[in-house]
C-alpha cells in the first residue's frame, strides 16, 4: 500500500521494468481468474493481448503456473537482451492501421498492435518513432508515446524468440483444454504441444492482431468478454471493435481512484 502520489508514481515506474512487469501481469491475471472462478465463471474460450496470451495459455492448462512464472522471467530478460542499448519505444495512434501505414512508410517503424478500428500502436527506435510522430501530426492524426521499456512486437525484440523457444522446449506444454485464440494468427492455438511452443515463441516479435482476433471470436459465437487482469483497456478495445453489434464487455479492475 502507498499513501502519496509520489509513492504511487514510483511503483508505476518500477512495474514498467520488463523484468518485473511480465511476472506481475501473470500473477495479477491468474489472481483475477481465481476470483472469477470462485463466482462460478466457466469460459468457452480465452484470449490475451501480448503478454496476456501467456496467462491465457496457463489458465487453459497448456502451461503450469510455476512454469508460467519462469517463462515470464525469461521473456522479460530476453526482450531486454535482444533490444540492446537502444531498446526503442512505442507510439499509440488514434487511427486504424490501414490509414496509418502509408503515412509512416519509410520511417523504419512497424505496426506492432492492430488494436481496434480507432487505434494502432507503432514500435521502433526512438528516432524512428520521433519521425513517425511528426508525420502523423502533419497528417492531422493524434498520437501519444507509451511509457514502455522496449519496442515490443518489432524486429528490435525479435531476437528474444530463441531464448523463449529454449525455455519452452525444457518445460511441459500441453494442448489447451479450452480454445486459446492467438495474437499472431487470429485463430485458436493448435492442439500439438510443439506447435503451441513454436507459435508462442514467434509471438514475441510479431504484430498483435487483436482487432482481427476479436472479430474471429465474435464470428465463432463469443458475445460476452470479461477482462481478467489489471486495467480496462481491452474492454474498451472490444467495444470499439464490435461497435453496435450485440455483445457485453466487462472489466474486473475498476481502478482505485474513486
Amino acid at each position: 500500500a502507498v499513501f502519496t502520489p509520489a509513492e504511487r508514481q514510483l511503483q508505476a515506474e518500477e512495474l514498467r521494468d520488463t523484468k518485473i512487469a511480465q511476472s506481475a501481469l501473470g500473477a495479477a491475471s491468474l489472481g483475477a481468474y481465481r476470483v472469477l472462478s470462485g463466482f462460478g465463471l466457466s469460459p468457452d474460450a480465452f484470449a490475451g493481448h501480448s503478454y496476456g496470451e501467456l496467462a491465457a495459455l496457463c489458465i487453459a492448462g497448456a502451461i503450469g503456473e510455476a512454469d508460467l512464472l519462469a517463462l515470464s522471467e525469461t521473456r522479460g530478460e530476453s526482450i531486454l537482451a535482444a533490444a540492446g542499448a537502444d531498446p526503442g519505444t512505442m507510439l499509440a495512434v488514434a487511427a486504424d492501421a490501414g490509414a496509418v501505414a502509408p503515412i509512416v512508410a519509410g520511417c523504419d517503424v512497424v505496426i506492432a498492435n492492430h488494436n481496434s478500428p480507432t487505434q494502432c500502436v507503432l514500435s521502433g527506435a526512438v528516432a524512428a518513432i520521433d519521425d513517425a510522430l511528426a508525420r502523423l501530426a502533419a497528417a492531422g492524426l493524434s498520437s501519444r508515446r507509451i511509457p514502455v521499456a522496449a519496442a515490443f512486437h518489432s524486429p528490435i525484440v525479435a531476437g528474444a524468440r530463441d531464448a523463449l523457444a529454449g525455455r519452452l522446449a525444457a518445460m511441459p506444454v500441453a494442448a489447451p483444454r479450452i480454445p486459446v485464440w492467438s495474437n499472431v494468427t487470429a485463430a485458436p492455438y493448435p492442439g500439438d504441444p510443439d506447435a503451441v511452443r513454436a507459435l508462442l515463441a514467434d509471438q514475441v516479435g510479431l504484430p498483435v492482431r487483436f482487432a482481427e482476433e476479436i472479430e474471429a471470436m465474435y464470428a465463432a459465437g463469443a458475445r460476452v468478454f470479461v477482462e481478467a487482469g489489471p486495467g480496462q483497456v481491452l474492454t474498451r478495445l472490444v467495444d470499439e471493435i464490435l461497435g453496435e453489434r450485440p455483445h457485453l464487455a466487462i472489466a474486473c479492475d475498476a481502478g482505485n481512484d474513486g
